[in-house]
């Protein structure tokens, strides 16, 4: 079993080295996509890992900023980028991931299930207000901060007014597909997802949407041939990551308070997110050892 990650890169230095760390064992392919902005990062990875021949740095970077079509741009780039690697499934990370299992028990599960698809593709109305409503300007800090109370504000409006104020007017359906970032699917079905929007120009449709990343996949994959090969399909849990969303759009910091839940295993995660080294290292720590002990075990098949 052979494996490549995605990693969407753009700050937190020591806390991403640590994760290629992890990731970089028994002949893991990693590809990184660097933030455009974040130029002291992308210089400390590439002078430190320029010479590793499993780890590869995206060619094209993008200013990316939350909610907008850059990480989309940014992401395809990077999946483009895997095409000509050889690996059997590929799983996208950010450096508030971690894998939850040492490696061989990751790639055992794989095995396992070789073929199925693990990623989240399910439908939620109140999401259309993302796809219908202009988003053409980016986010202000602000409006990040503050973007659950926006996204609410922005149902609302839809829901009594998109008739009238909508302005993508392709988003008129009520039935929307939606995914997240973080997966891990097959080669194949990776290529026919990177095939399929190019083909379709589907990035274009997308242009003036909001957090179009969480759509453009799911849209594509729902009607595709591999929506049948889902692990779980029309709710969260298909995708193998533990992530605790306690606002509408925002992931809660995770805590040693959340390590019981991390591993429960009536639920299967291989991965989980969000972490940060600063602010909460015990969980982190605890996370890494796990990572590196070959005796840890998963609980679940």
């Amino acid at each position: 079993m052979k494996l490549c990650y995605g990693l969407l890169a753009s700050g937190k230095q020591e806390q991403c080295d640590n994760l290629i760390q992890l990731l970089n064992v028994n002949g893991n392919q990693i590809v990184i996509q660097i933030d455009a902005k974040s130029e002291p990062l992308y210089q400390f990875l590439y002078n430190k890992y320029k010479d590793d021949k499993n780890i590869h740095f995206a060619q094209n970077r993008f200013d990316v900023y939350w909610g907008g079509i850059t990480t989309t741009t940014a992401t395809l780039n990077l999946m483009r980028e895997t095409l000509s690697l050889d690996y059997d499934y590929f799983t996208m990370v950010s450096e508030s991931c971690l894998p939850l299992y040492p490696d061989e028990e990751i790639k055992a599960f794989f095995e396992r299930h070789k073929g199925t698809e693990f990623i989240d593709v399910r439908f939620d109305w109140t999401k259309r207000s993302r796809l219908h409503l202009d988003h053409s300007k980016p986010y202000t800090a602000w409006q990040r901060k503050h973007r659950n109370i926006l996204a609410f504000r922005d149902v609302v409006c839809d829901t009594l007014f998109g008739w009238a104020i909508g302005k993508n007017k392709q988003f008129k359906s009520w039935k929307v597909p939606t995914t997240l970032l973080w997966y891990s699917i097959t080669k194949d079905c990776l290529k026919y997802l990177v095939e399929t929007i190019d083909n379709n120009h589907l990035v274009e449709k997308y242009q003036n949407t909001l957090i179009a990343d969480e759509h453009i996949w799911a849209e594509v994959l729902y009607s595709s041939p591999y929506y049948d090969k889902l692990f779980i399909k029309g709710k969260r849990g298909g995708a193998l990551l533990y992530c605790d969303w306690y606002t509408l759009n925002a992931p809660r910091l995770l805590t040693m308070k959340d390590y019981k839940k991390i591993y429960n295993p009536k639920y299967p995660c291989l991965y989980a997110r969000k972490f940060d080294l600063k602010t909460e290292p015990e969980v982190v720590l605890k996370i890494y050892e796990n990572r590196k002990n070959p005796d840890f075990k998963c609980k679940f098949e």
